[in-house]
Formats: C-alpha cells, sequence, structure tokens
C-alpha cells in the first residue's frame, strides 16, 4: 500500500470521527454512558419513536440553535490494484516427470510448432532392440512441459502421448500420465488401450463391462470383435453367431487368427489354430479362452505387451515363451533378472545339462540359450562356465540377440576373473561386460587384452578399445590420437571380414562424442562399390541438426527417435548414429548419447 492511500484512509477516518462526534453533542447525547442492547426492563417506557414531521413546521419558541457543521463527504478513495486474468493451464502441458527426476524441462518444446510435435509424437518408435532409445523415449512422453506454440489441433497432445506409452507396452506410465490430466483420458484411443490391457491381464469381467459401454460410442472394427468376444464368453452364442455373421460380411480387417477362433469359443469347431499372425490383446484373449496352446508365430508379435503376456503364460511352449522374453527383454520392457529366472525355470534332462554344448548347437534359439545359461550356473571351474557363455553369446550374436543375452549372463561373467589362462575369451566376456553397461569388468578384459602377447589378444585388443570409451562417462579413459592409431593398426593387423565397417562405425561414433579425429585416420577406410546405406529423409534430417544447434532438447530427442526408426542403432548405417550421438550431445544428453553410441557399437557386425 502506497503511502499517499495510507495519508488518505487517516484523513477519511478523522473526517468521519469528527463527524460523529459532532452529531451526537447536537443531540445531547452522553457519550460516556454505557449503551444497553438487552431488551427494556419490565413497566419501562419503550424508546421514543420520534414523528414524522409536519410539513412547514411553526418555528420553534425560543433563540434558535447553533447550526451544525456541514456535512463533508470523504473524497472517494480509488482503490490501487491491478487485476490480471489467471490464464488457464493446458491439460496438454501434464506428465509425471520433472527435471529432477529425468524430464527434459518445462520449455523442451521451445522452438517448435505445436502442430508439428502432434504430428510427429503418433510416429515415434517405440518397438526398437534399444534400452537407450527406449528410456529417451519413455522420459520425453512422460515430461511436465509447456505445450508448444501454434493453436490445439485434432487428438488432445497427452492422448498421443499416452497411446504411444501403450504402444510400448508401459501401461504404468500410461496411467500415470492420465491421471495426471483425467479430463483428457475419455477418447477412442485411450478407451481401446484399457481394453487390451485388461484382456491380457486376463480380467475378461473388466474388459467386458468396458466393451459393453463403448459399443455404443464407436463402432469400428476392433470394437465389434470384440463384443462377439464377449457374447461368446457370457453364453450368449446365438446373439455371437449373429454378430459374427455380420462382421464377416462388413469387416474391412481380415483378421484370419478371430475369424478363426470364433467359432472354436462358438463350440461351432476343433479346429486347432495353427498360426496368429500379428497376434493381438484379443487374439491372446481367445486364444486362452478357447484352450488352445500359443501358436508358435505370436512369439514375433510387433506388440510389446502382447510379448510380455506370452512370456508370462506358464501354459504356453517353452520355446515360445522364452522366444517372447528374449523379444521383450530387448525392447527394455522386461528385466535382464525376470528372464534369467525364466531360463533357470525350464525343465532339462540331466543328460542334456551334461552335454550342453552339443545339445545347444543342434537346437539352438532361445530354448538352447537357456541350457547354455543353466550349465553355466551349475560349473564351478571357470574355464567351463567360460565355454558355456561364449557359445550362449555365439547363438544370440547369431540371432540379434547379443545384448540381451549379455544383460542376463553378466552375473555370471562378472563372477569369472580376467586372467591369463582366459585370454582367449577376453574378445567376447569383454564385449558382452560392456553391453550390460558394466565398464569396470569390461575394461578388466580390454586391459588383459592390451598387456598380452598372445596373437588373438590383438584382434580382442582393437575390438575392445572403441567400447571402453564409449562406456567411459568418468573420463578414465584417454582417447588421444596415439591410441587411436594403434588401435587401428591393431584392427588392420588383425583383419578378418568386415573390418572395415567395424572400424568406419567406430570411428564415427568417437567422433561423435568429441575424440579428435583427422582425415587421415579415416582415410584407409575409405573404399569404392557397394550398396549405399539407407538415410532418413533430408527434411528430417535437416530438422534434427537445426534443433541441435538451437539447443532445443524436446525437438532433438523427437528427431533423434524418427531418424533412428524401429530398427534402432544396431540397424542404422554408421552417418545416421553417427549425427544422432553427436546431436544428443550437442543439447546435454552425453550420458545418453553414449549408451547410444556403445549400444550401436556391440551391434556392429
Amino acid at each position: 500500500m502506497t503511502a499517499s492511500r495510507i495519508s488518505r484512509i487517516f484523513v477519511f477516518a478523522a473526517a468521519l470521527a469528527l463527524a460523529c462526534a459532532q452529531s451526537m453533542a447536537a443531540a445531547g447525547a452522553d457519550t460516556n454512558a454505557p449503551v444497553k442492547l438487552g431488551p427494556p426492563a419490565k413497566g419501562a417506557p419503550g424508546p421514543a419513536i420520534p414523528k414524522t414531521p409536519a410539513a412547514n413546521p411553526p418555528p420553534a419558541a425560543g433563540p434558535a440553535p447553533a447550526a451544525s457543521p456541514a456535512y463533508v463527504p470523504p473524497k472517494k478513495i480509488e482503490p490501487n490494484i491491478e487485476v490480471n486474468t489467471l490464464q488457464a493451464i493446458d491439460p496438454d502441458s501434464a506428465g509425471v516427470l520433472d527435471q529432477s527426476k529425468g524430464g527434459f524441462g518445462f520449455d523442451m518444446w521451445a522452438g517448435v510448432s505445436r502442430s508439428l510435435v502432434q504430428r510427429l509424437v503418433p510416429l515415434l518408435p517405440v518397438k526398437a532392440p534399444s534400452h537407450a532409445m527406449r528410456d529417451l523415449t519413455r522420459r520425453l512422453l512422460l515430461s511436465i512441459a509447456k505445450v508448444p506454440e501454434g493453436e490445439k489441433t485434432g487428438s488432445s497432445l497427452i492422448a498421443l502421448r499416452a497411446e504411444r506409452l501403450a504402444a510400448m507396452g508401459d501401461a504404468k506410465g500410461m496411467n500415470e500420465l492420465l491421471d495426471a490430466a483425467p479430463s483428457q483420458a475419455g477418447n477412442e484411443a485411450m478407451s481401446r488401450t484399457r481394453v487390451d490391457g485388461l484382456l491380457l491381464s486376463d480380467d475378461t469381467k473388466a474388459a467386458c463391462d468396458r466393451v459393453g459401454k463403448s459399443i455404443h460410442e464407436y463402432s469400428n472394427d476392433y470394437w465389434q470383435k470384440a463384443f462377439v468376444f464377449c457374447q461368446a464368453t457370457a453364453g450368449q452364442k446365438d446373439q455371437a453367431r449373429l454378430s459374427l455373421a455380420l462382421l464377416r460380411e462388413s469387416a474391412a480387417d481380415k483378421d484370419d487368427a478371430f475369424f478363426a477362433l470364433a467359432p472354436v469359443l462358438l463350440g461351432d469347431s476343433k479346429k486347432e489354430v495353427k498360426t496368429a499372425g500379428n497376434v493381438s490383446a484379443l487374439t491372446m484373449a481367445m486364444l486362452r479362452a478357447a484352450n488352445q496352446p500359443i501358436p508358435a508365430d505370436s512369439a514375433d508379435s510387433a506388440d510389446p505387451a502382447v510379448l510380455m503376456a506370452i512370456a508370462g503364460n506358464a501354459g504356453a511352449d517353452p520355446a515360445v515363451r522364452l522366444r517372447a522374453g528374449e523379444r521383450a527383454e530387448a525392447s527394455g520392457l522386461m528385466s535382464a533378472n525376470t528372464l534369467a529366472k525364466m531360463y533357470s525355470e525350464v525343465s532339462f534332462k540331466p543328460e542334456e545339462l551334461d552335454s550342453a554344448l552339443t545339445t545347444a548347437e543342434k537346437d539352438g534359439g532361445a530354448l538352447g540359450r537357456a541350457l547354455l545359461y543353466q550349465a553355466a550356473a551349475k560349473q564351478t571351474a571357470p574355464a567351463a562356465r567360460a565355454e558355456a557363455m561364449a557359445a550362449a553369446l555365439k547363438s544370440a550374436r547369431k540371432d540379434g540377440m547379443f545384448a540381451t543375452a549379455a544383460r542376463v549372463n553378466a552375473p555370471l561373467l562378472g563372477d569369472l576373473s580376467a586372467v591369463s589362462e582366459m585370454i582367449w575369451f577376453a574378445g567376447d566376456a569383454g564385449r558382452a561386460m560392456f553391453a550390460a553397461n558394466d565398464c569396470d569388468h569390461g575394461n578388466a578384459w580390454y586391459e588383459l587384452a592390451a598387456g598380452s602377447e598372445v596373437a588373438d589378444a590383438r584382434k580382442a585388443e582393437a575390438a575392445l578399445w572403441p567400447l571402453a570409451v564409449l562406456c567411459d562417462t568418468q573420463d578414465k579413459m584417454p582417447a588421444d590420437q596415439a591410441k587411436l592409431r594403434k588401435w587401428l593398426a591393431a584392427g588392420k593387423a588383425a583383419g578378418g571380414d568386415g573390418w572395415e565397417s567395424q572400424a568406419g562405425m567406430s570411428l564415427g561414433l568417437l567422433d561423435a562424442i568429441g575424440v579428435p579425429v583427422d582425415f587421415s585416420d579415416w582415410a584407409e577406410l575409405i573404399k569404392t562399390g557397394g550398396a549405399a546405406a539407407p538415410a532418413p529423409g533430408v527434411a528430417l534430417w535437416t530438422a534434427l541438426r537445426e534443433a541441435a544447434d538451437a539447443n532445443e532438447i524436446g525437438a532433438t530427442v523427437l528427431f533423434a527417435m524418427l531418424v533412428l526408426g524401429d530398427g534402432g542403432p544396431g540397424s542404422a548405417s554408421p552417418i545416421v548414429v553417427n549425427e544422432v550421438v553427436a546431436s544428443l550431445d550437442a543439447v546435454g544428453l552425453d550420458k545418453e548419447a553414449r549408451r547410444l553410441a556403445l549400444e550401436a557399437a556391440v551391434a556392429a557386425p
């Protein structure tokens, strides 16, 4: 409150007090007498009620009373208050991660338009076999952030984010996001996601309750098929047969698995469904309700949540369960410890364990790796354990599951000492420990190779040095020119198929994290011919560079994930991974950049 306002208030108060005092004095009031608030005593006269004076009353006798001073109204006081209208908080800004919890900051969308974000978020890859990509994508979708500039069009941003979390199989994150902005949760995509979650968790009643309410609002094939399922499981078979007949006529989606399973549920067929195609949550629920075995091709589903449901189905064929479990772990949805427990629970005959190396080589696949895992855990001799794990890593690499096998076997590998007797295992063991993000144990195997004079050690040293540098977020590993050229010389001497490709990927990644690389280092890797590596579109490529240059963290992460795609860093060309890693590093995500670079280097052929 200003001094002038306070002064005016005191003047007003003084004037009012003076006027009251004068008025009471003129009326002959005793200003010191107490005021009685209760009713008058019995028999006492009541208060005098003044009579309305007659018009033009006669003058009173006696001297005229002194005139009262004229009442002067106080000066009107204008309030010195500024009123600002509070802007409504856009519910699309809701999230669960602030910067202290891994979010990318409230202003992470600065510099990018709302329409662009709404168009690109639904395209985010969510099935890549990359833990680094999953972590970055999840943080992007769950961050508390001011909505991008521009008008809102189409679906709400929070609904688009929730849908991507659901596609990742992250039901927990999706529900937390919707709880943060409950008014945005009611749309068809979210309703469908919730039904799928209930079907996968075997809560048919709750799922069908939702279907019954939604079928009147949404009428696409998904809801019609779900309604047939619910009618059949509720015993309303005649109604289900009619609904199925109508759906056969009108369905745009010719879902072979659904139309094969529906008659089985209705008791009109006993045919076993051998293939499920791109299995869905509804397909899984129908297989379960029809007491049908899960087809082997179900483990090839592109839906992480479906893979988790298959892996968790104790009645499924062990080979199918393990295959689904490995793919769920590769995408980051299942933990390595959970997969290791699944490996341990498979029942093998004693003779199979005794001949694990030959049996696993013959059978192969996830079941063979489970056998080798049990055999390695059973062994007490370091060399025998190393042999079993080397076979498991070799099998996994062949199937594109090396990083998963590395994470599952990391505790067993950690018990082995990097000693000279194990030099033959240094390359595989070190690569596996780096893949498991265990830099200390990985460095121990690298140092064993670097300090050995055995011929095999040179190849292991050349393979492990860039991994050691990429894994080192504490800058303990020297990455100067001398080390780099020693590594290049060792790799060239070791030779082998694909050495130039591996060296090119490693040089690009080292350059991206700031290791000085001269043109002369690249020169010997220059080759002519060969197929051109696939590259992202020019617009996306340019957008990534400009976002990184402008330090726009949200846009940089969004564009980087889109550039890598569902194949992830292991499938991208060296130049693409180089640009992504350099861009993430430029906006302060250096640890995340190194982790992604390490995944790419480990996956390199």
